[in-house]
C-alpha cells in the first residue's frame, strides 16, 4: 500500500480549530452558566478561521480546492451505490458525498456565525453588527441563531456515523489522515497522477490567513 500526502498543514488545523471551536460554542451557548462573553469571542474566532479556510479552498492546495473534490449529484449518487454494493471507489481526497458534506457544513456554519453577528442577549451583550438591522429582523436572525445549531448537531452526528463507518467497515483511516495529512491507497487514478505530491502554496497561505485574521480584527474591535 502506497502513502500520500493529501491534507496539508493548513487543512487539518483549520478542521482540528472547527472542531475545537464549534463544540466550545455549543457547551457555552447551551449551558446554564453566564458563558456569553467567551461565545462571542469563539464565534469571531469560528468565523475568522472559516473565511481563511473557504480563501484556501480556491487558492490552497490540490486536494484543499473545492475545485478538486466538489462533484455534481450524479456522481454522489454513484458512489451511494458503490457503498451499498460494498465496493466503493477509492478517492485521495473527499469522496462525492463527504464533499457534499463539507460544503453543507461550511454553509451552515456560517450561516450561525454570521446571524451571531446580529443577535444580542437582550440584556447586556450585542452583536457588532446588531444596530445595522432593525429589531424585527434582528429578532429573526436571532431565532435562527437558536435554531440552527440543533441542526448542526444532527449535520456533524452524521459526519461522525460516516466516519466510524469508514475507519471500522472500509479500514479507511480518516481520523489518522486528518492528523499526520497521508492517505493510504492501492492505486492512483490517472487524474491524480499529476498532482500527487501536494505542495503547500505560500501564497495561498499568507492571503487566507491574512484574510481571517484581518476579519477578526474586524469583529474584535467592533462595539459588544
Amino acid at each position: 500500500m502506497k502513502s500520500t500526502l493529501v491534507w496539508d498543514w493548513p487543512v487539518r488545523i483549520s478542521h482540528w480549530l472547527i472542531v475545537l471551536l464549534f463544540t466550545g460554542l455549543i457547551v457555552t451557548g447551551k449551558s446554564d452558566n453566564d458563558y456569553i462573553q467567551y461565545h462571542f469571542y469563539m464565534g469571531y474566532g469560528l468565523s475568522a478561521v472559516i473565511v481563511a479556510r473557504v480563501l484556501y479552498g480556491f487558492y490552497g492546495s490540490y486536494y484543499a480546492r473545492f475545485t478538486q473534490f466538489i462533484r455534481g449529484p450524479k456522481a454522489a449518487l454513484r458512489f451511494a451505490k458503490s457503498l451499498w454494493s460494498g465496493k466503493p471507489k477509492q478517492y485521495l481526497g473527499h469522496n462525492p458525498i463527504g464533499a457534499a458534506m463539507v460544503v453543507v457544513l461550511l454553509l451552515a456554519l456560517s450561516v450561525q456565525w454570521g446571524t451571531g453577528l446580529f443577535s444580542s442577549d437582550e440584556v447586556f451583550w450585542f452583536g457588532p453588527f446588531y444596530g445595522l438591522v432593525s429589531e424585527d429582523v434582528a429578532s429573526q436572525l436571532a431565532s435562527i441563531h437558536h435554531l440552527l445549531p440543533n441542526i448542526l448537531l444532527g449535520l456533524v452526528a452524521l459526519h461522525v456515523l460516516a466516519v466510524l463507518y469508514h475507519e471500522l467497515c472500509l479500514k479507511e483511516r480518516l481520523v489518522a489522515s486528518m492528523i499526520h495529512g497521508h492517505k493510504k491507497h492501492h492505486s492512483v487514478s490517472s487524474a491524480d497522477v499529476a498532482s500527487i505530491e501536494v505542495k503547500t502554496p505560500r501564497w495561498g497561505v499568507i492571503f487566507s490567513l491574512f484574510m481571517g485574521l484581518s476579519w477578526l480584527a474586524v469583529l474584535w474591535m467592533a462595539p459588544i
